[in-house]
């Protein structure tokens, strides 16, 4: 039986505590749970804590095991304070770290830098102590941690000695030896002695990070706050995992998601998917590992983009865009089904090959003779006629790309437009052939020429095929979760919550209920989309298995959102804001959902007792958990305000810049726990939602 909590999320990062001024670290856990307790609130949640390398981003892990070194908290480590003390260099940039304590928001780089800078430096003296004795226990223990973590901790290491060794470079980067390198000959390297030093410096820290890390999630746990992790379904291309257990990954596909409104093009995010159907066969070893890991930490845990359990959005190597995949697993088409539908072999051909013809180059090329050697390079002519399809060794769209047009004298602009309209017409297909013999409609086929063709009959015929495969597919799906999650929830006592936004799949409540996995209700998203005004869902009626919360690390913050709203309100602030926070509409187009009094007003200036309200209001909630972001919390005192509350985000999608992910809040912990007044207004709602 999963009861109310009430909790606040954080990046980790973010924490600023007297103990730990720059970044938030491990430790930094201690001091927040203290202020947790406090204010009545039994969950923290975090965003991911694993090895992201040079990038800042917490769901671009180089490992789905390894914590990230920047959380180590140094004076903590055995050896600081000698290092400190007699090492010149240790001590004048240990100290020039510390001036960043009253930075806004910290520099990933320079943090990253610094601390493995600092940890090297322990590291060799530790390995040179004169303390022999001392150094023995302490690498008796750093063995046994090795011993524990044998089945990925040696590939990590050896994989961290790599991106040094090649400046970071990704291990398709790297000299050809290495880049594809046997579990064996990984092995060779991890007990080859003259690579003992470096590569036992990443265990170590591995050894300090979850000594530390552990000993902060006790402390939480001791006063009955649950720390709830979160781990993101894919990994970083360049990762230890795509590159020492390929076995776990299908890379000849990438992950994204199909097009849509916002994005014509769908999303190619670049990251390997997984092979579930290969995983399945040592029933989830990898997964459970990475379950079993999680489960020393946290008592709860979320699961990035959950209906990648069902299907995977999967994109050919090459592709730039997402609008040439389809989903894994998938219920394909037979050129017998189709032949028995009426569709000949040249019809199929017609629908699943884009068929050029001449007359679409010339216009911008201009003469014939030209126009065709420039669509040789890629395309076969059909006979005598003007129609050209696609060599069978152009792939994806990256081999289209691969011409050149130099030798032709045509103008860059020219260039362009031909490029453009081979990947267009790469794109133009009704029936995408994912494997001999089988094929899928392409996500936008209504768009293709194949399609214009067809007579209504013919039309009519392949919709219900779809649709008849579309049934299949979905038991395929809710299979493969159904496979995936009995493993995955098996494996620990940890509750498990899924992130499950943005896409509807009919099956997938019905099988996170089978498995109590708790989905995601952000409240300014949770609408009826059909109805005139877009009115919000009652929350009152939201899924008892639910996390619901106010923001998230990529959108405004509660107050941003205000602001942003009271910039554009088309109705007098009354009305505008039961409807965008509560669901009220205007009377005469649809009945209200309102959970406000009629008489409240809204200020046009956001202010502690407008936070107060919003959240009130929210914690009404029938969702189980209840989790704000912290600056949502801290908009509860005025003092805890940015200048501009766009400063406040954490990330910003489809940004890369050194302002995402690395937001920190405006004090140390320890002063708001000496703030009687905000702990009293969070305990309030925290009763408010808890005792439902």
């Amino acid at each position: 039986m999963i009861e109310n909590k009430t909790g606040v999320a954080v990046p980790l990062s973010a924490l600023r505590t007297e103990s730990a001024p720059v970044i938030g670290e491990f430790s930094s856990l201690i001091e927040f749970a203290d202020f947790a307790k406090k204010a009545g609130l039994s969950l923290i949640q975090l965003l991911p804590v694993l090895d992201t390398g040079t990038q800042s981003s917490p769901y671009s892990s180089l490992s789905a095991f390894a914590l990230h070194p920047m959380y180590i908290t140094l004076s903590e480590i055995d050896y600081f304070k000698p290092c400190y003390d007699k090492d010149t260099s240790f001590r004048r940039t240990y100290d020039l770290f510390l001036q960043h304590k009253k930075d806004e928001r910290f520099d990933y780089g320079f943090v990253t830098t610094t601390k493995d800078y600092l940890l090297r430096r322990m590291f060799a003296v530790l390995s040179n102590t004169t303390h022999p004795t001392k150094f023995k226990e302490m690498f008796d223990r750093l063995l046994s941690f090795i011993k524990e973590n044998e089945d990925w901790l040696p590939y990590y290491c050896v994989y961290k000695h790599f991106k040094q060794r090649f400046l970071q470079a990704s291990w398709k980067q790297w000299e050809k030896t290495f880049q594809t390198m046997t579990k064996e000959k990984i092995w060779e390297m991890w007990t080859d002695k003259t690579l003992e030093a470096d590569l036992y410096y990443y265990a170590w820290v591995q050894f300090i990070a979850f000594k530390q890390f552990k000993k902060a999630a006790a402390y939480v746990k001791s006063l009955g706050i649950t720390l709830k992790g979160d781990l993101p379904i894919l990994l970083n291309e360049d990762s230890c995992d795509a590159w020492a257990f390929g076995e776990v990954f299908n890379q000849k596909m990438r992950a994204g998601s199909p097009p849509d409104g916002d994005n014509p093009r769908g999303q190619n995010w670049g990251f390997p998917c997984y092979d579930f159907a290969k995983q399945e066969k040592n029933d989830f070893a990898w997964w459970r590992r990475r379950i079993n890991i999680a489960a020393q930490f946290f008592g709860a845990y979320r699961l990035d983009h959950i209906p990648g359990f069902f299907r995977l959005w999967t994109i050919p190597d090459g592709e730039l865009t997402a609008e040439m995949g389809h989903t894994e697993p998938y219920a394909a088409l037979t050129e017998a089904q189709l032949a028995k539908a009426g569709f000949s072999k040249e019809r199929i051909r017609w629908l699943s090959q884009p068929h050029i013809p001449t007359e679409d180059f010339i216009r911008l090329v201009g003469n014939p003779n030209t126009t065709r050697e420039i669509l040789s390079l890629l395309c076969e002519r059909i006979g005598r006629e003007e129609l050209w399809l696609f060599k069978p060794s152009v792939k994806s769209e990256i081999d289209i790309k691969k011409i050149n047009l130099d030798k032709y004298n045509i103008d860059v602009s020219i260039q362009f437009e031909i490029f453009r309209r081979l990947g267009w017409w790469w794109k133009n297909r009704t029936l995408l052939e994912v494997a001999k013999n089988k094929f899928v409609p392409l996500y936008k086929y209504g768009e293709s020429r194949a399609w214009a063709t067809l007579s209504d009959a013919e039309k009519a015929t392949l919709q219900e095929l779809f649709t008849e495969n579309a049934k299949k597919q979905e038991k395929l799906w809710q299979k493969q979760a159904e496979k995936i999650f009995s493993a995955l929830t098996n494996e620990s006592d940890m509750v498990a919550c899924g992130e499950d936004l943005g896409v509807f799949i009919p099956c997938m409540e019905k099988v996170l209920d089978e498995f109590g996995i708790l989905g995601l209700k952000v409240f300014r998203w949770c609408r009826d989309w059909d109805k005139p005004y877009k009115p919000y869902i009652d929350i009152r009626t939201f899924r008892r298995l639910s996390v619901a919360t106010t923001s998230v690390h990529d959108s405004s913050t509660l107050r941003e959102r205000y602001e942003e709203e009271m910039k554009h309100c088309p109705f007098d602030s009354k009305t505008l804001h039961a409807n965008i926070f509560f669901g009220e509409v205007p009377s005469d187009h649809a009945e209200s959902s309102s959970l406000i009094a009629p008489d409240v007003e809204f200020p046009k200036e956001f202010s502690p007792s407008v936070a107060q309200m919003l959240l009130e209001t929210y914690a009404k909630t029938s969702g189980a958990w209840y989790i704000p972001p912290l600056q949502d919390w801290l908009y509860l005192d005025a003092k805890y305000y940015g200048a501009d509350a766009k400063q406040e985000r954490i990330n910003i999608p489809g940004t890369v810049s050194a302002f995402n992910w690395t937001w920190r809040m405006c004090v140390p912990v320890e002063k708001l726990s000496a703030n009687s007044k905000l702990i009293g207004k969070i305990k309030r709602i925290t009763e408010i939602h808890d005792t439902q």
